[in-house]
C-alpha cells in the first residue's frame, strides 16, 4: 500500500533525527536517562524499515549500558555508529518516499 508506505517513511524521517540529537545531547551533558529513553524508541523502525537487526542490537547495548551508567566510550561509539546509519536510512527513504509519490500521481 502505497500511502501506508508514505506514512511510515514520513514518521521515520519526522522521529529519528530528534532521537539522535537525544542520544548526542545525552552524551555530551552525561545524561543517563535520555540515552536510555532516546534508545529504545528507535528499536522498532529498524525492522519497520528493513535495517540490519545489528543496528538494533546496538540500540539495545546503548540502553543496556546506559540503564548500568557505564561504558561512556563505548555508547560514544555505538551512538556515532547508529547517527552515520540514520543519516544514510533518512537520505535512501527521502528518495524512496518521492519514488512513491510520483508514482501515485
Amino acid at each position: 500500500n502505497p500511502v501506508l508506505m508514505m506514512e511510515m517513511i514520513s514518521l521515520y524521517l519526522e522521529q529519528t533525527p530528534p532521537l539522535i540529537a537525544d542520544l548526542k545531547n545525552g552524551l555530551l551533558n552525561k545524561d543517563w536517562t535520555s540515552i536510555k529513553t532516546a534508545a529504545p524508541k528507535m528499536i522498532p523502525s529498524f525492522s519497520i524499515m528493513g535495517m540490519h537487526v545489528d543496528f538494533e542490537n546496538l540500540a539495545k547495548k546503548i540502553q543496556e549500558f546506559a540503564k548500568a551508567q557505564e561504558k561512556m566510550e563505548e555508547i560514544h561509539d555505538f551512538v556515532l555508529q547508529l547517527e552515520q546509519v540514520c543519516i544514510q536510512a533518512c537520505v535512501e527513504l527521502e528518495e524512496e518516499y518521492n519514488l512513491i509519490k510520483n508514482s501515485t500521481r
